[in-house]
C-alpha cells in the first residue's frame, strides 16, 4: 500500500458546476420516498429505483422505479409497485436499462414483525412505458436473501446479492450469483460461502465481474455480533480475484464508489479529515491521500477518473442540510456544487454531467442535471 499524505492547506470551498435544466419531479409531497440506485443505460437513458411509503396511509412500502431522460430532463416513465403475494413490503435496490426494458432487483420482506419476517430476493422485469412484463423469486434455498446489484444484456439477467443463515446463536454468511434468462423463466445459482458484504455496501455489477465495498462480515458468525471491516473486492466469474482493506477506519464512516474503469473509490473520516483512497482493477492501492475539511459523514458517492462527487454533511453539524461536494482525486481539495435545488439525497456522475436528486422541504423528490465543472 503507497503511504498517505496529510494535506491542510487544500481547503477549497469555492462553488464549481451550473444547473443545466430547470429538476423535474420525482415524488410526491409528504411522501417517505428513498433512492436505492440510479445507473444510466447504454442509449443514455437513467433507470432509477428505491422505495415510498405514505406515512398518512397504510404505512406499506412500495418499490419506486422511474427512468429519466437526461437528453430531454423528463421523466420517461414511473411506477410504483406494491409487495408480491400479499409480503408487507417491498423496496427496489437496484436496475439496469437493456434495450427498451428495465430490470429491477428488490428485497421483499413477509412480514412487518422482526421475529417473524424473511427476507426475500425478487427480479422484475419492466417493458416500454413502464409496464411490468415479469418478475421472480430468487430461491436461493436459504431463509434469508437480500439483492446487491443486478446487470443485463441480450443474454440474460446476473444478480448478485448475499444470504444469512440465523439460527438461535449463529449467523452464516456467504455472496450469491444468480444468472436467468432474459425472460425471468430458469435461474442458476452459484455460492461463496466465505462471508459477505453487509447491507449499505456498494456493489457493481459488470458482466461476470463484481466490484464490492463496504462492512464484511465473515462466513460464521455470532447471531448477535456486529461486523465493523471495511473492504473492497473484486470477484470474476465467482472466483476472489482480490480482496483489500484500504483504509482502517469504522466501516459505517467510510463511502464507497466504482468508477466505470472498475476503480474502487473510498471516501472515509476521522475527525476532520478526509481520507480518500482508490483501489485499482488489479488490487493495488494507486490513490492514498488524506486532507483536512469541512465535510465529513458521506451517503451517496460516485467517481469517475477526476473526481469523487459526494454527498456530504458539515463535520461537527449533522443536522445541517447537505451538501454535495467534488473531491479533486489529485489533490484532495473539496469543492461544493451550487445550483442544486433542494437538498441532495443521491449523486450519479455520467460523462459530461451530473444527476442530482434532491429533497425538498415537504417531502417530494427532485431529478437535475447539473454541469461538472471540474
Amino acid at each position: 500500500m503507497k503511504p498517505s499524505f496529510l494535506f491542510f492547506p487544500l481547503l477549497a470551498l469555492n462553488a464549481c458546476c451550473q444547473v443545466l435544466a430547470a429538476p423535474v419531479v420525482l415524488s410526491k409531497p409528504h411522501m417517505s420516498t428513498f433512492v436505492a440506485q440510479a445507473r444510466q443505460g447504454a442509449g443514455g437513458n437513467v433507470c432509477i429505483v428505491g422505495q415510498t411509503m405514505d406515512p398518512d396511509g397504510d404505512l406499506r412500502t412500495r418499490g419506486l422505479v422511474a427512468v429519466y431522460s437526461p437528453a430531454d430532463n423528463r421523466i420517461v416513465w414511473q411506477q410504483t409497485v406494491d409487495a408480491p403475494d400479499d409480503d408487507a413490503s417491498v423496496r427496489f435496490m437496484a436496475c439496469r436499462v437493456s434495450g427498451k426494458d428495465v430490470y429491477v432487483a428488490a428485497n421483499v420482506d413477509t412480514h412487518a414483525e422482526q421475529s417473524l419476517n424473511q427476507g426475500l430476493a425478487w427480479v422484475y422485469r419492466f417493458g416500454e412505458n413502464g409496464k411490468l412484463i415479469a418478475r421472480k423469486e430468487l430461491a436461493t434455498s436459504v431463509r434469508n436473501a437480500f439483492v446487491y446489484d443486478i446487470d443485463a444484456d441480450a443474454g440474460g439477467v446476473t444478480v448478485a446479492g448475499r444470504t444469512a443463515e440465523v439460527t438461535a446463536n449463529a449467523q452464516a454468511n456467504a455472496i450469491f450469483f444468480a444468472k436467468l434468462d432474459p425472460a425471468l423463466q430458469a435461474a442458476s445459482f452459484s455460492n461463496l460461502a466465505t462471508g459477505a458484504y453487509l447491507g449499505g455496501s456498494v456493489v457493481r455489477l459488470n458482466g461476470h465481474t463484481a466490484y464490492l465495498g463496504g462492512n464484511f462480515a465473515p462466513a460464521h458468525a455470532a447471531a448477535d455480533a456486529l461486523a465493523d471491516d471495511y473492504a473492497v473486492s473484486k470477484i470474476v466469474a465467482g472466483k476472489y480475484q482480490f480482496s483489500v482493506r484500504p483504509q482502517k477506519g469504522k466501516a459505517e464512516d467510510i463511502a464507497t464508489a466504482v468508477t466505470p474503469a472498475g476503480e474502487i473509490v473510498s471516501l472515509g473520516y476521522a475527525g476532520k479529515t478526509t481520507h480518500l483512497t482508490v483501489v485499482g482493477p488489479d488490487g493495488k492501492v494507486r490513490e492514498d491521500l488524506q486532507v483536512a475539511g469541512a465535510w465529513c459523514q458521506t451517503g451517496s458517492a460516485s467517481a469517475d477518473a477526476a473526481a469523487v462527487y459526494a454527498v456530504r454533511s458539515a463535520c461537527g453539524r449533522s443536522q445541517d442540510p447537505s451538501g454535495l461536494v467534488a473531491v479533486n482525486r489529485k489533490t484532495g481539495a473539496q469543492t461544493v456544487v451550487k445550483g442544486v435545488a433542494g437538498e441532495p439525497a443521491y449523486v450519479l456522475a455520467l460523462e459530461d454531467k451530473l444527476v442530482v436528486i434532491a429533497r425538498k422541504g415537504n417531502g417530494s423528490l427532485l431529478v437535475q442535471a447539473v454541469a461538472k465543472g471540474q
